[in-house]
């Protein structure tokens, strides 16, 4: 293989590491002050903040920390579906479902979303499948 400026080798390696994170970097300042503090340092002078009645922004982010609030999911729905029908009869489907009221407009959104992904999917399967069929007849002369 040919070499060049750019061909990397034991004697050609990068001259910057990845560097520091910002944890780190935030430790070792918090190591460097007049009066050395550590992380526990820093937690408690978190939990004692927190506990300040003027300061409600620190009490709120710690809560948050120690109880995460849930991520909302989309509810529930249930509507006439028929897994077995062509595409666009289930994105009909679909749609009435948003016009009666069953689904919401961006649940509908994501079914059709979904169901023209699966075409998709199944347009490019089938591409691979008749593509493999074709190379199988050339690599056996026919």
């Amino acid at each position: 293989m040919a070499t060049s400026s750019t061909t990397f080798s034991k004697d050609q390696q990068p001259k910057r590491g990845r560097g520091k994170s910002e944890r780190t970097k935030i430790l070792e300042a918090m190591a460097r002050m007049d009066d050395p503090k550590t992380q526990d340092d820093f937690y408690d002078l978190l939990a004692t903040k927190a506990f300040d009645s003027d300061d409600s922004f620190t009490f709120k982010e710690l809560l948050n920390r120690l109880s995460p609030i849930p991520k909302a999911t989309s509810p529930l729905v249930q509507f006439e579906f028929d897994e077995t029908a062509t595409a666009h009869i289930q994105a009909k489907q679909v749609i009435k479902a948003m016009a009666d009221g069953l689904v919401p407009a961006d649940l509908g959104k994501l079914f059709v979303d979904s169901i023209q992904s699966t075409l998709k999917i199944q347009e490019v399967t089938d591409i691979d499948e008749r593509l493999k069929a074709i190379e199988e007849l050339a690599k056996n002369g026919e």
